[in-house]
């Protein structure tokens, strides 16, 4: 199966352009809490898809959301702005920074979101920062 990635033109004026293929991964872990927290938005197709563990990566026990299809994600190996809010407020995740220095704020309701996907689990709410925290954030194609 052949995947096409969406490109990107980058050229200075006067140069000739070089295509870069999009970022499509940003895996996030928390500064300072124990145990480690990990986020990461990976885009699937046209959806951008949270997944999270706790501890470390574990593919298994990861809980995973999809971002609601109006979010706004811009990544770039120097700045990371995501923005995505469900219409119903079940959903709520805000990523801003660099990779290096990041906040997370994401807000899950298992209660509100269920009425929209009864394919999640009570689990989801497990995805949820408490307010704004920390990160430090690699940015991939992969």
């Amino acid at each position: 199966m052949t995947m096409l990635l969406p490109l990107m033109l980058l050229a200075a004026p006067g140069a000739t352009a070089v295509a870069q293929v999009a970022p499509r991964v940003v895996t996030c872990r928390s500064i300072g809490l124990d145990p480690l927290r990990i986020w990461r938005l990976q885009r699937a197709g046209d959806t951008w898809r949270l997944a999270h563990w706790r501890g470390r990566v574990d593919e298994g026990a990861a809980v995973r959301v999809a971002l609601p299809a109006s979010a706004d994600v811009r990544v770039s190996s120097e700045a990371l702005a995501v923005r995505g809010k469900s219409s119903n407020g079940g959903i709520d995740v805000t990523l801003t920074g660099t990779p290096a220095a990041a906040t997370l704020d994401v807000y899950i309701s298992y209660e509100l979101e269920v009425n929209v996907d009864a394919s999640l689990t009570p689990r989801i709410d497990e995805i949820a920062t408490d307010g704004p925290i920390g990160v430090r954030c690699e940015v991939t194609q992969d």
